[in-house]
């Protein structure tokens, strides 16, 4: 009887204490795809039991896909790529295990969905990663950011570059997701190869996600539907309800620009002085008028100028009949223009002209001539 309780309590800490050490040495395998697309975390079904995937490779048809792997140091492994069937297709070993690399073609290789996986050898598996071998060109667009109580649209557009694919595919799906949830919506096909969907984000608290579509066939990979195409990741935050409205106000109030009309005081002044001269007595008018203007000229000119100016002085004067008090006028005109010259004060005066008492002692004398003719002849 006691040796019965013995042997089963070594069992037991048999048990117990080989469980833990077969999961420690599967966490120290890890592989990655060069170049892969982080997308949200997902549990996926194998022939070795479910995997959890935080990756996907995206690779081109007849190229290459690239792969760093590690492992625990001592223990050999292989490296695998098996198609969506989960059939071997290559192998390369690494002997006494640690880090590695290694490089697959892809010659020959339908666009698909397809794993790289850590093996000891024989079914046991250590770390998945699949890939996609792309039959289409997937572009999508979005916003980056959506409040809480509102739908995320997302524009994918297909362009087929291989011809072995079905075009269109059976499917287009959109994910948005983190490490912890992903909200998953089927795209509605508009023309052609191209679609929308409208996320609803309400199951999906405040924070950062990441966006990605994906082209489907109408087979099972994986306990999943076989991708046959993917696209880039997007990363997408969903904000506070209203939050995006506020934003927008203050950005439309930034972006108003008041504009204020300039003043520019700059001020041409014109000074004119016109006098009329003093006329006297009923025995003749004689006029002088004097001129102040803004005349931009030089000093040199003055002199030969002098003709012309008397010329046209004489031409715009005026000879007014006054009674025998003498009158004087000035008036003075200022006016702003839009710019600034400076002034030359160029003062002209003008002879007085023949009428003066110069012309009246000549009538006189040409009078008294004659007469003194007519005194003779009688």
């Amino acid at each position: 009887m006691h040796s019965s309780r013995a042997l089963l309590l070594a069992l037991v800490l048999v048990c117990s204490t080989v469980a833990p050490l077969t999961a420690a040495q599967s966490a120290d395998y890890d592989v990655d795809i060069d170049d892969d697309l982080d997308i949200p975390d997902r549990t996926i079904s194998t022939q070795w039991g479910d995997q959890t995937i935080e990756a996907i490779g995206s690779a081109s048809e007849d190229g290459t896909v690239s792969v760093s792997a590690d492992g625990p140091s001592g223990d050999s492994y292989s490296i695998r790529v098996v198609d969506s069937q989960q059939r071997l297709r290559d192998n390369q070993y690494v002997d006494g295990g640690g880090s590695a690399s290694a490089s697959f073609s892809l010659d020959r290789y339908d666009p698909g969905t397809y794993a790289i996986a850590l093996t000891n050898g024989t079914d046991t598996v250590y770390a998945v990663e699949p890939f996609v071998i792309n039959g289409f060109d997937v572009e999508q667009t979005a916003a980056d950011r959506v409040e809480a109580d509102d739908e995320l649209l997302v524009e994918v557009n297909l362009s087929k570059v291989s011809n072995d694919v079905e075009s269109p595919p059976a499917g287009v799906e959109v994910v948005l997701g983190n490490e912890s949830t992903s909200v998953r919506t089927t795209a509605t096909q508009q023309t052609g190869l191209n679609y929308t969907a409208r996320v609803d984000v309400g199951s999906l608290s405040t924070g950062d996600y990441r966006l990605y579509s994906a082209a489907q066939t109408g087979d099972e990979v994986f306990g999943e539907p076989e991708l046959v195409a993917v696209s880039g990741t997007q990363s997408v935050s969903v904000v506070e309800e209203g939050s995006l409205q506020d934003s927008d106000s203050t950005d439309e109030s930034d972006d108003t620009t008041t504009e204020e009309p300039t003043e520019t005081d700059t001020t041409t002044e014109t000074n004119e002085s016109t006098t009329s001269n003093t006329t006297a007595g009923s025995s003749g008018g004689s006029s002088a008028e004097t001129t102040d203007s803004p005349t931009p000229t030089g000093d040199a000119d003055d002199a030969d100028d002098g003709n012309d100016a008397d010329e046209a002085d004489q031409s715009s004067s005026t000879t007014e009949p006054t009674g025998s008090t003498g009158t004087e006028s000035s008036t003075q005109t200022a006016t702003p223009t839009t710019s600034r010259q400076s002034a030359t004060d160029t003062t002209t005066e003008t002879a007085a002209p023949l009428w003066g008492p110069v012309g009246i002692a000549l009538v006189c004398v040409v009078g008294l001539v004659g007469v003194s003719l007519l005194r003779r002849r009688s």
